[in-house]
């Protein structure tokens, strides 16, 4: 906040809370406490009035006056959060703006051009208070004592103090009045007492509460220690003298068009191979010889795409007409899930859990498929599946839908398929013998992406894939398997077959030591380009020995122009990805798909 030395008395001729004020695109950097995962908040910019609504202004609008301290140039105050957004909606029919509100609901459209109230996250860029108050902060603005101990100076204070006319006081950087003091201010917000960002892009606030938030101060309120920041909450019926309002306007934004031309620099963040790995390869087989374009690399491609499919085999029936049955519907603060069966094959259905974000960004959006054991990881929420972790830094769905991503968690056929593992994978052998259970994965990513396929709100050029451990694995393997997988990343999948268990009987069992050594992932990896991949290890499943398939695999990218589109980021902190390989992780997958 620009804090000013003198103090204007008297309100400032011409300021109106007509003459709105741009509030530029704003970025700020928080740690998530759900998720631990450091994230970036965007507010894009809006229009805000410089001043709280006056007397004069809403008499004009409204015909009475509520207020209990007088004065056309006084905020108004005394009226409730529905009497705030009545005025916003009726002052927008006034001046041929779309109203914001349903006001039987109270539901506000973000996206129409009349006035409303600022959410939250827009009246803390706006206020641009600074970090630490300063000791006299009461000379900057209309607000109360320092003094906790004496209940008579409140009485006083009631006797001898009122709001004073807007603009009194020196304004923001932005040209903004009274953000501090003088009346609180009603905002959009249900208010939520944790105030996490529960969207990264114009956090919309709290999906559901019994009172609406208050940001400001009054001019009885303390200039304490005990301020706390200046946030509040109240039922949205109540009303005070000390409680007035301001309005905003949301600015329309033009469509830009999307570029996938990254900067060599961006992708520098993703780490370097060490001495000796530069371009190494190891004992793996070249991918790219006697090729030297890249219609020649596609025949290529599906040449090992078809030696694929024989090694992972598949069920031996027709495939399915896309369909899903909804299970249960869930209202959360970020998202709205919906707990479903997905069907894979005629007597079998797959659990799957859509997480679409509350307020959308985009007509057309864009998908992260998350698979994991159960559903109820990635989502970070207990529905009662057979594996489940608080939210931490696996809760890759949730992480998608706060970043206004459709989030699509789905669950691995051995948790699903029968009792455990053992009875899972016989059921799947007597069912289709030749199918391997990376076969049957590879069978169910393609029907959920079938199914995808026929939702009209979905982005087709955008869909994503994020994946740990077991999850890794699968989004390896469905990416490489289906072009309609448009950018991947796995973390700790063990990138080499000797990298992990692969050997286990539910991925391909004992008899890939029998295969050529020229069969390895690297020929996986090439078969995902050009579409973007990262890697993510850990010096647990995945090591430095990781980048001789990287390089082998950028043989292929680079037909495609930019062999940087395969990354590979190691953590070396263990199997468990840190909080930075998650950032690193999202902001990939954001990269690609916004």
């Amino acid at each position: 906040m620009r804090l000013g030395i003198a103090i204007m008395l008297c309100p400032v001729i011409g300021i109106s809370a007509r003459d709105l004020v741009r509030i530029p695109t704003g970025v700020r950097e928080i740690v998530d406490p759900v998720t631990g995962v450091k994230v970036t908040v965007k507010i894009n910019e809006f229009l805000m009035c410089p001043t709280e609504i006056t007397q004069r202004e809403w008499i004009e609008v409204i015909g009475d006056n509520p207020a209990v301290y007088r004065g056309d140039e006084r905020p108004v105050e005394n009226v409730s959060w529905w009497d705030a957004i009545r005025y916003a909606n009726l002052r927008s029919l006034r001046e041929g703006l779309e109203p914001c509100y349903d006001l039987v609901t109270g539901e506000c459209d973000l996206t129409k051009s009349g006035y409303r109230l600022p959410t939250e996250a827009e009246w803390e860029h706006a206020a641009a208070l600074p970090e630490r108050m300063p000791t006299d902060i009461a000379k900057y603005a209309n607000l109360g004592s320092a003094d906790t101990k004496d209940p008579a100076l409140l009485v006083l204070a009631i006797r001898e103090k009122s709001t004073m006319p807007v603009a009194s006081f020196p304004p923001n950087k932005y040209g903004l009045y009274d953000m501090l003091g003088n009346v609180w201010e009603w905002c959009n917000d249900w208010f939520n007492p944790e105030n996490t960002p529960q969207a990264l892009l114009n956090p919309p606030g709290a999906l559901w509460g019994v009172a609406r938030v208050l940001r400001g101060g009054s001019f009885l309120s303390t200039t304490s220690r005990w301020a706390r920041g200046y946030r509040t909450s109240m039922e949205p019926g109540y009303k005070s003298r000390f409680t007035g309002f301001r309005l905003c306007r949301s600015l329309k934004r033009a469509t830009q068009p999307r570029t996938e031309l990254v900067s060599a620099k961006w992708f520098e963040k993703f780490g370097q191979p060490p001495a000796g790995f530069e371009t190494a390869t190891g004992s793996l087989s070249p991918l790219t010889e006697h090729i030297s374009s890249v219609a020649e690399w596609q025949a290529r491609k599906e040449v090992l795409r078809a030696k694929w499919r024989r090694l992972l085999g598949a069920p031996n029936i027709p495939v399915p007409v896309p369909q899903a049955r909804i299970v249960r519907t869930f209202e959360e603060q970020n998202y709205t899930g919906k707990l479903l069966y997905l069907q894979v094959e005629p007597e079998h259905w797959e659990k799957i859990f859509f997480m679409t974000p509350v307020k959308r960004i985009t007509r057309l959006l864009p998908v992260v498929i998350v698979p994991y054991y159960d559903v109820d990881t990635p989502a970070g929420a207990n529905m009662g599946g057979r594996s489940f972790m608080p939210p931490s830094v696996r809760s890759f769905a949730y992480m998608a839908a706060q970043r206004g991503f459709l989030a699509v968690a789905v669950r691995w056929f051995g948790e699903s398929y029968a009792e455990s593992y053992p009875e899972a994978v016989a059921a799947l052998k007597l069912r289709h013998p030749n199918c391997t259970g990376l076969g049957k994965w590879v069978w169910d990513a393609q029907r959920l992406l079938d199914y995808l396929y026929t939702l009209p709100e979905v982005d087709r050029n955008r869909i994503g894939m994020i994946g740990h451990s077991l999850g890794g694995k699968m989004t390896l393997y469905a990416a490489a398997m289906d072009d309609r997988v448009t950018v991947a990343v796995s973390s700790e999948p063990g990138i080499g077959l000797s990298f992990s268990n692969y050997d286990d009987y539910w991925y391909f069992g004992e008899f890939i030591h029998k295969w050529d050594r020229a069969t390895d992932h690297h020929e996986l990896l090439a078969m995902v380009a050009p579409r973007p991949f990262l890697l993510i290890g850990g010096d647990d499943s995945d090591k430095d020995q990781s980048w001789y398939y990287i390089n082998a695999a950028r043989e292929g990218y680079s037909l495609f122009g930019d062999p940087r589109r395969i990354s590979y980021f190691n953590h070396r902190k263990g199997h468990t990805p840190t909080p930075e390989a998650v950032e690193l992780s999202m902001e990939w997958l954001a990269k690609f798909l916004e």
